[in-house]
């Protein structure tokens, strides 16, 4: 008998491994999304990032791609703790997120020009699309 999504729990030791794994994914491509986007002049030195006060850096960029990455482990872990079927709801929650995280840089960063307020958002679909993907994938038992 096949399982589904919806009604797949998942092994949430696997989460160890899988999360950091998702994380370095993540940051790996980030990364040379934030170098594309100096070369071309999306991500733009003018623009002060706050509360730095700085321009974008490598950094951030980092640190935006695991801590997102290593909290929904801990999500998925809970929602597997108490729910029959946590892919399906995890998955319903990642989606809804994404899409309010569209709002960040336009809202939390001043003076944002359009370019890269997308490029930024295309680097939040890098890090929701690594965690979906290593999650469903890596972590469903069968």
């Amino acid at each position: 008998m096949s399982t589904t999504m919806s009604t797949t729990k998942i092994a949430s030791a696997r989460l160890l491994t899988v999360a950091p794994l998702a994380a370095l994914a993540a940051v790996a491509v980030n990364a040379i999304l934030f170098f594309i986007g100096k070369a071309t002049g999306l991500l733009s030195d003018s623009v002060l990032i706050q509360p730095a006060n700085q321009p974008l850096s490598l950094i951030p960029v980092i640190i935006s791609s695991i801590l997102p990455t290593l909290l929904t482990g801990a999500v998925l872990a809970l929602l597997n703790r108490f729910l029959s079927a946590p892919l399906r709801i995890f998955n319903i929650i990642a989606v809804a997120l994404l899409v309010l995280s569209f709002i960040s840089p336009f809202a939390s960063i001043p003076n944002v020009p359009i370019g890269m307020g997308v490029w930024l958002n295309v680097m939040h679909v890098v890090v929701a699309g690594a965690v979906v993907f290593a999650f469903n994938r890596f972590t469903a038992v069968e």
